[in-house]
Protein backbone atom coordinates (compact mmCIF):
# COMPACT_ATOMS: atom_id res chain seq x y z
CA UNK A 1 0.00 0.00 0.00
CA UNK A 2 0.97 3.80 -0.90
CA UNK A 3 2.16 6.15 1.68
CA UNK A 4 -0.51 8.50 2.83
CA UNK A 5 -0.67 11.83 1.28
CA UNK A 6 -1.88 15.34 0.91
CA UNK A 7 -2.24 17.35 -1.92
CA UNK A 8 -2.49 20.80 -1.37
CA UNK A 9 -3.69 23.06 -5.02
CA UNK A 10 -3.15 26.85 -3.81
CA UNK A 11 -1.77 29.94 -5.06
CA UNK A 12 -0.77 31.84 -1.57
CA UNK A 13 0.83 28.33 0.86
CA UNK A 14 -1.51 29.42 3.84
CA UNK A 15 -2.78 26.01 3.42
CA UNK A 16 0.03 24.75 3.24
CA UNK A 17 1.42 25.89 5.96
CA UNK A 18 -1.71 25.19 8.20
CA UNK A 19 -1.63 21.56 7.19
CA UNK A 20 2.35 21.05 7.62
CA UNK A 21 2.53 19.98 11.16
CA UNK A 22 -0.30 17.61 10.69
CA UNK A 23 0.81 15.74 8.19
CA UNK A 24 4.62 15.86 9.51
CA UNK A 25 3.03 14.39 12.89
CA UNK A 26 1.15 11.52 10.95
CA UNK A 27 4.56 11.15 8.26
CA UNK A 28 2.09 11.63 5.28
CA UNK A 29 3.30 13.01 2.01
CA UNK A 30 2.81 16.36 0.94
CA UNK A 31 2.85 16.90 -2.44
CA UNK A 32 2.13 20.66 -4.49
CA UNK A 33 0.80 19.98 -8.11
CA UNK A 34 -0.09 22.97 -10.11
CA UNK A 35 -1.49 21.39 -13.34
CA UNK A 36 -3.95 18.13 -14.36
CA UNK A 37 -0.21 15.80 -14.99
CA UNK A 38 1.45 16.48 -11.22
CA UNK A 39 -2.36 15.39 -9.84
CA UNK A 40 -2.40 12.31 -11.99
CA UNK A 41 1.42 11.29 -11.29
CA UNK A 42 0.69 11.62 -7.56
CA UNK A 43 -2.87 9.77 -7.64
CA UNK A 44 -2.18 6.99 -10.59
CA UNK A 45 -0.23 4.74 -8.30
CA UNK A 46 -3.05 4.65 -5.67
CA UNK A 47 -3.39 4.63 -2.18
CA UNK A 48 -4.51 7.20 0.38
CA UNK A 49 -5.31 10.35 -0.43
CA UNK A 50 -7.00 13.72 0.32
CA UNK A 51 -6.94 16.47 -2.16
CA UNK A 52 -6.98 20.24 -0.84
CA UNK A 53 -8.49 22.69 -3.38
CA UNK A 54 -8.54 26.27 -2.76
CA UNK A 55 -10.97 27.49 -5.31
CA UNK A 56 -11.39 31.10 -6.17
CA UNK A 57 -8.69 32.26 -8.66
CA UNK A 58 -8.88 29.98 -11.55
CA UNK A 59 -12.50 28.66 -10.98
CA UNK A 60 -13.19 27.26 -14.72
CA UNK A 61 -9.76 25.23 -14.11
CA UNK A 62 -10.15 24.41 -10.59
CA UNK A 63 -13.70 22.91 -10.81
CA UNK A 64 -12.35 21.09 -14.19
CA UNK A 65 -10.17 19.65 -11.84
CA UNK A 66 -12.84 18.43 -8.98
CA UNK A 67 -15.06 17.23 -11.73
CA UNK A 68 -11.90 14.70 -12.77
CA UNK A 69 -10.24 14.10 -9.60
CA UNK A 70 -14.02 12.68 -9.00
CA UNK A 71 -14.05 10.43 -12.47
CA UNK A 72 -10.58 9.40 -12.34
CA UNK A 73 -9.93 8.96 -8.74
CA UNK A 74 -12.92 8.52 -7.19
CA UNK A 75 -10.85 6.77 -3.50
CA UNK A 76 -9.08 10.03 -3.56
CA UNK A 77 -11.31 12.40 -0.72
CA UNK A 78 -11.44 16.00 -2.20
CA UNK A 79 -11.96 19.43 0.30
CA UNK A 80 -13.06 22.47 -1.59
CA UNK A 81 -11.57 25.70 0.47
CA UNK A 82 -13.28 29.41 -0.77
CA UNK A 83 -12.08 32.31 0.86
CA UNK A 84 -16.40 33.73 -0.17
CA UNK A 85 -19.33 32.46 1.29
CA UNK A 86 -20.58 31.67 -1.76
CA UNK A 87 -23.88 29.22 -2.14
CA UNK A 88 -23.47 28.56 -5.66
CA UNK A 89 -19.92 27.77 -5.63
CA UNK A 90 -20.18 25.57 -2.36
CA UNK A 91 -23.19 23.61 -4.21
CA UNK A 92 -21.44 23.22 -7.12
CA UNK A 93 -18.36 21.61 -5.46
CA UNK A 94 -20.62 19.43 -3.89
CA UNK A 95 -22.07 18.14 -7.23
CA UNK A 96 -18.47 17.79 -8.46
CA UNK A 97 -17.62 15.14 -5.72
CA UNK A 98 -16.14 17.30 -2.95
CA UNK A 99 -15.98 15.05 0.08
CA UNK A 100 -16.19 18.48 1.90
CA UNK A 101 -16.47 22.19 1.01
CA UNK A 102 -15.10 24.77 3.25
CA UNK A 103 -16.10 28.25 2.96
CA UNK A 104 -17.12 31.07 4.95
CA UNK A 105 -18.33 31.81 7.62
CA UNK A 106 -16.44 28.42 8.59
CA UNK A 107 -13.32 28.86 10.84
CA UNK A 108 -10.33 27.76 8.80
CA UNK A 109 -8.75 26.02 11.65
CA UNK A 110 -11.18 23.47 11.48
CA UNK A 111 -9.43 22.56 8.24
CA UNK A 112 -6.45 20.04 9.39
CA UNK A 113 -9.13 18.50 11.62
CA UNK A 114 -11.35 17.72 8.48
CA UNK A 115 -7.77 16.27 6.35
CA UNK A 116 -7.15 13.82 9.29
CA UNK A 117 -11.24 12.98 9.60
CA UNK A 118 -10.80 12.00 5.55
CA UNK A 119 -7.31 10.63 5.98
CA UNK A 120 -8.70 8.29 9.01
CA UNK A 121 -10.76 5.01 6.48
CA UNK A 122 -7.74 4.68 5.28
CA UNK A 123 -5.48 4.23 8.23
CA UNK A 124 -7.77 2.55 9.96
CA UNK A 125 -8.27 -0.20 6.74
CA UNK A 126 -4.28 -0.78 6.83
CA UNK A 127 -2.60 -4.03 8.07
Amino acid sequence: MRHPQVLIYEQDGRLTAMLESLVAERGWLLRQPRDWKDFAEALSPGGPSVVVLKVGRHLEFEMTVLDRLGEVYPEAATVVVADTDHAALAGLAWDLGAAYVHILPQPRDWLPEVVAGLMKPHQESRP
